[in-house]
């Protein structure tokens, strides 16, 4: 009897070996798929999740520089309206006084001056304007209006108006000028010692 016809009857000694070893390598082939598409999809994640950690903390730079620009502009008002938006009792004088010498400094004498206040509504500051009129050559004028703008108050050359006169027999020039600045309250005892009447309120 050949070797064939032996397995053949014994088919049922081995058969069920067989069979097993058969079951297993299928179950280790789909477990090893199983493993494997398992793995790609952890990878996947993985990568998906980096993505979104890069993102986050390209977020979080972004808002650590917000913050530090918020807090350095919150700086900077505060010292704006601490320094040049002082209370007007508080700088009046010395914006007067400054502007007067720098008048003076560019050779010039201003005539009576007027003053205006108005209250602007949405900032809660007050608009503070004095005017006068002031006579000389074009570069006394030039250099009057250069010292004002100069000025370490915070001082606005609100108007400046040519004054002609045809029968002047001298090279001068008049102008009107109007120079404001703000205040971060109105004191109306000071208005009324510089016979401001009437303050008006704007937007």
């Amino acid at each position: 009897m050949n070797g064939r016809g032996v397995w053949l009857r014994l088919w049922y000694l081995w058969m069920p070996a067989g069979a097993l070893v058969l079951l297993n390598v299928t179950w280790l082939a789909g477990l090893r798929g199983s493993v494997v598409g398992r793995g790609s999809i952890l990878a996947n994640q993985v990568g998906a999740l980096e993505v979104e950690v890069n993102r986050l903390e390209g977020h979080s730079r972004e808002l650590e520089r917000q913050t530090r620009n918020l807090a350095e502009l919150q700086e900077n008002l505060g010292a704006l309206r601490r320094d040049r938006l002082a209370p007007m009792h508080a700088r009046l004088v010395t914006f007067l006084s400054d502007l007067v010498n720098r008048v003076h400094e560019a050779g010039l004498n201003p005539d009576r001056l007027a003053y205006s206040a108005q209250r602007q509504e949405k900032s809660g500051l007050v608009y503070f304007v004095a005017s006068f009129a002031v006579k000389g050559s074009y570069e006394q004028l030039r250099r009057c209006v250069f010292l004002l703008e100069s000025s370490p108050q915070f001082v606005l050359v609100d108007q400046l108006t040519l004054r002609g006169d045809e029968n002047a027999s001298s090279l001068d020039v008049g102008i009107q000028l109007a120079v404001g600045t703000y205040f971060s309250d109105l004191d109306e005892r000071l208005m009324k010692d510089l016979g401001v009447k009437e303050v008006t309120t704007g937007e």
